[in-house]
């Protein structure tokens, strides 16, 4: 493992080590990482149903969709295995990549939404790191990939 390799475990190393002094911090973590997706994918249906809303959805749908596939490619080809006992890869992370991409995509049509997207967001990244199913580097790379696709949908759909 290279050093930054090396650097990024022992800091989510560190971060889970930190959370499970505070006390419920561990299950607090647990319910922002399981609770990444289904808010997310409701927030994409959301959308999808309010006509004043459904081009924000569409294109959160694409960026969301697009970004995790994206992202589960490069992680299958690299192969990096994960913090936790999962054996497949983690970077980059999927739930990151179409976290980032839904957030930019819903944003850009409802900026009043912002605030609350990427705290969530954040929230269940940091669950994800929390729990042992990335290192935070999987997590960073994950954000810039559905950033990047999510550029790429905007880009696409003007």
């Amino acid at each position: 493992m290279t050093d930054l390799g090396s650097f990024d475990r022992r800091l989510g190393q560190r971060m889970r080590a930190a959370l499970a002094t505070v006390p419920g911090g561990p299950r607090v973590s647990e319910v922002a990482s399981a609770s990444l997706a289904p808010a997310f994918e409701t927030l994409v249906v959301a959308l999808l149903t309010r006509p004043r809303a459904r081009r924000a959805g569409v294109e959160a749908l694409l960026a969301g969709a697009g970004a995790a596939t994206v992202a589960r490619l490069v992680r299958d080809a690299i192969g990096r295995p994960r913090p936790g006992v999962r054996a497949d890869g983690g970077f980059p992370s999927r739930h990151a990549a179409a976290a980032a991409a839904i957030t930019r995509a819903a944003t850009r049509h409802h900026p009043r939404l912002r605030p609350w997207l990427v705290v969530a967001a954040i929230a269940g990244l940091a669950g994800r790191v929390a729990d042992g199913q990335h290192d935070p580097s999987d997590i960073v790379a994950g954000a810039i990939l559905g950033w990047s696709v999510d550029g790429l949908v905007g880009w696409a759909t003007r």
